[in-house]
């Protein structure tokens, strides 16, 4: 993208892409999505992120290159610091972002011993082991753990 000219998502996807509607129709389960189907639906949701979701201008920034490197906004980078599983309620780009530059600040000038019992408390890592009444199963043995 040139540089001064104004972003629009739509840059993002061919000019003339149009979704192949007749061959999803025809075998939906088996379609195979293209480069171009996948980056008009980053785009649309870039879109729709944008106009929903206050950030600053640098935020917007970063998460427009993230979008346009391929990926969609609910996808994410991966924490410097934690590790976030799937059902971790942090899974945005921006959200990521913004939890890192929050343990960024807070971690500074600390040493690696402080830094490591921050992020314990911070993620709620508990050194003890489980009491004796600790179970993973169930309270009512009879109902499934799920």
């Amino acid at each position: 993208m040139a540089r001064g000219k104004r972003f629009s998502v739509h840059d993002l996807y061919p000019e003339d892409y149009c979704f192949d509607y007749d061959a999803f129709e025809a075998d939906p389960e088996n379609y195979k999505f293209t480069a171009e189907d996948n980056a008009y639906l980053n785009a649309i949701e870039l879109e729709r992120y944008e106009d929903t979701v206050p950030m600053t201008p640098y935020e917007r920034r970063l998460l427009r290159r993230w979008v346009i490197s391929g990926h969609s906004v609910h996808d994410n980078p991966g924490s410097r610091y934690i590790c976030i599983a799937r059902h971790h309620p942090v899974s945005d780009f921006l959200d990521v972002y913004r939890m890192d530059r929050e343990i960024r600040a807070a971690t500074r000038g600390m040493t690696p011993k402080e830094r490591e019992a921050y992020l314990k408390d911070y993620t709620g890592w508990k050194d003890d082991p489980p009491d004796e009444g600790d179970s993973f199963l169930p309270v009512n043995e009879d109902e499934p753990p799920f």
